[in-house]
């Protein structure tokens, strides 16, 4: 009866789980200024996946997805500069963001639409996202069956009001 009262207590008191399908949570601080940096990252073939947050930087949600090669710019005239940012969420509706500081391997994608992207992902199963490199498009497939306690970890680490209020609508 001890012994499984101490493992019933274990149970109880165990750490919130740190990976969840693909994802990793994350958390440390910058060891010369103390900022906070929380966040998921998934690695997955040629390409890792972050949503984050830097207190330094600001209390909201980013989305960064880094790549092993080069990335194309958009092919509008418009928005050369930007990179456009392709996902789906368990096969459904396609939606497009775009990271805003260009950059050879890596797409950027904050505010509004990385909140956007970051709740659909909280609420799926599967994810699908597509960059388009230079020599052709990077597709990643990511395991996202049950993160939604690793995006309000996250959320609440960055004190992302808005992204907790938006999590807390689509329950």
């Amino acid at each position: 009866m001890f012994f499984s009262s101490i493992a019933v207590l274990a149970v109880l008191t165990q750490a919130p789980p740190t990976k969840i399908g693909d994802f990793v949570y994350y958390e440390r601080r910058d060891p010369i200024n103390d900022n906070l940096l929380v966040g998921l990252r998934a690695e997955k073939d040629e390409a890792t996946l972050f949503i984050a947050c830097s207190h330094a930087r600001a209390k909201t949600i980013y989305v960064v997805l880094k790549t092993d090669r080069y990335l194309a710019p958009s092919s509008s005239i418009l928005t050369e500069d930007l990179r456009p940012f392709y996902y789906r969420i368990d096969g459904g509706k396609s939606y497009n963001a775009f990271s805003e500081y260009p950059n050879i391997d890596r797409a950027l994608v904050e505010g509004a639409a990385a909140r956007a992207f970051t709740e659909r992902l909280a609420n799926g199963k599967s994810a699908f996202v597509r960059v388009r490199g230079v020599s052709g498009n990077i597709d990643v497939h990511y395991d996202i069956a049950g993160i939604k306690p690793l995006v309000e970890r996250v959320a609440q680490k960055c004190e992302d009001k808005r992204l907790l209020k938006r999590l807390a609508q689509s329950d």
